[in-house]
């Protein structure tokens, strides 16, 4: 998933991470240098796990609100930064700890990043302060995953492996109602709940609670819809915008932001991608009202 390969190394990496490190610390000639720890309570660690996942996830989604009542906008809209490079966010897909990272990455140690990858870095300023508590929190996951895999049979430590990583991933791109989020959300809190000798039984709290998740995550797709328009609120207009092949309804001007009303026949992908084009270089991002049925 996504428009580059990011994804799929993180996934390589960090799962393969996962692996080896308890491999080296349950056998093999390291086994006795960790003999000391006691990693007997996996359960309560995984626990653990599930707790700082669910409290990243709810801190990003309170980010993408804040986000939206300092600018005065809908919260049922997509932001978008276009200043130096395109990135999106929304309550639905969120990129506020992406942003985290690529800053940390680019601008703390320096490293570079090909163009083609997106970083998430013209987002960074523009979110709460709260957004640092992923520098903490990610790494924690990590380590509590790593733990609650031992002394489990091999298939389980598989899914941790995997389903830890998928939070990972989802937490840095993608937010509370991502995919990869679900996904790993739901293997981890289904390994919580699977006692010694499995029963399906053990599969219906966890299953109940990702299916509410998804079902809010749909509602709010659905409910925060605009389906008669498109409201464009463009922050720090720099200059004037060719609006030409737009059905724009009405125009709203202030001292630090434009309003635009304007009706579209395409679906939201293609209108963001068509309003980056148009306000790149000329602003400093802008919101969109979203309509979920122009995919239909």
């Amino acid at each position: 998933m996504g428009s580059d390969e990011t994804k799929a190394v993180i996934l390589l990496v960090v799962m393969g991470s996962f692996l080896v490190f308890n491999s080296l610390i349950t056998s093999g000639r390291f086994k006795g240098r960790f003999a000391s720890l006691d990693f007997s309570g996996s359960k309560k660690y995984l626990k653990y796990a599930v707790i700082l996942v669910l409290f990243t996830l709810i801190v990003g989604q309170i980010c993408e609100v804040l986000l939206r009542l300092e600018f005065g906008v809908p919260i049922f809209s997509v932001f978008v930064s276009v200043n130096p490079s395109i990135t999106s966010s929304s309550i639905i897909h969120s990129h506020v700890f992406k942003s985290v990272l690529g800053y940390m990455v680019t601008q703390v140690f320096g490293v570079a990043i090909p163009s083609y990858i997106g970083t998430g870095e013209s987002l960074f300023k523009y979110i709460s302060p709260l957004k640092y508590v992923v520098i903490v929190t990610w790494p924690l996951i990590y380590v509590t995953c790593l733990i609650s895999m031992d002394k489990r049979m091999d298939l389980y430590k598989l899914i941790i492996a995997f389903a830890g990583t998928l939070a990972l991933i989802g937490i840095l791109d993608g937010g509370l109602f991502s995919n990869p989020a679900i996904i790993g959300f739901a293997g981890l809190i289904g390994m919580y709940f699977i006692e010694k000798l499995f029963s399906p039984r053990n599969l219906i709290k966890p299953t109940l609670i990702v299916l509410i998740i998804i079902l809010v995550g749909v509602g709010l797709e659905i409910g925060g819809s605009n389906p008669d328009y498109h409201q464009i609120t463009v922050i720090h207009p720099t200059q004037p915008v060719d609006l030409n092949g737009y059905d724009v309804l009405s125009i709203k001007n202030y001292d630090n932001e434009s309003i635009i009303d304007i009706k579209t026949t395409t679906n939201d992908k293609e209108t963001l991608l068509n309003l980056y084009h148009t306000f790149k270089g000329k602003a400093d991002g802008f919101f969109m009202t979203w309509n979920f049925y122009s995919y239909f």
